[in-house]
């Protein structure tokens, strides 16, 4: 049996920056997403830690890009800020557990080369694929499946809060619910840093 605790690791900063990149297309919009190559699993828009190495949620955001895609972020604007108690694979932050959100709608120039580390590759999909990636999730969730379990061809689960609160997928809020079980669980064993 795995622990999930440890002296040796840090605790997680309780802050992330998430980027909805998007484009126009004659048949409608695109999305780009990551594979996750780390817990939590699933595919998601470019996220990333704020406090633990960035001054502030703009710099965090040009970073983890440039970082996990090799692309820039020409420009931006704040679409929401929130507290979701979504765990990440580090220790939680302590007092008030999981992050707080800034998702930003965002504008990149370059070209894509994801990191191997960081990622599992990059990909553009249409919004029908992208809520059909999100129904993955939210089938595994409503049907009580654990977060380990979710398959690799799904939307991160924390993403699918933040996505249906941008309006760019949908989700009754029972599903939402059994959603936010997924992302409220801690991975099997931290991240040793």
């Amino acid at each position: 049996m795995t622990t999930n605790t440890t002296t040796t690791t840090t605790r997680c900063c309780g802050t992330s920056v998430g980027a909805r990149v998007r484009r126009r297309t004659p048949a409608g919009w695109t999305y780009l997403l990551i594979g996750r190559a780390w817990w939590p699993n699933g595919h998601a828009p470019v996220a990333g830690h704020v406090a633990d190495a960035h001054e502030d949620a703009a710099s965090a955001l040009l970073a983890e890009m440039a970082e996990e895609t090799g692309l820039q972020v020409s420009s931006h604007r704040l679409l929401h800020q929130v507290h979701l108690p979504n765990l990440c694979a580090s220790r939680p932050a302590f007092p008030l557990l999981g992050h707080r959100w800034w998702i930003y709608d965002a504008t990149v120039t370059g070209t894509l080369a994801p990191d191997l580390e960081e990622t599992t590759g990059a990909v553009w999909v249409n919004d029908r694929e992208l809520q059909e990636l999100a129904d993955i999730t939210i089938n595994h969730a409503v049907d009580g499946l654990a977060a380990r379990d979710l398959p690799h061809r799904a939307l991160e689960a924390v993403w699918v809060e933040h996505l249906v609160r941008t309006g760019d997928i949908r989700a009754r809020s029972d599903e939402r619910a059994a959603v936010a079980r997924l992302y409220a669980t801690a991975p099997d064993t931290y991240w040793q840093g």
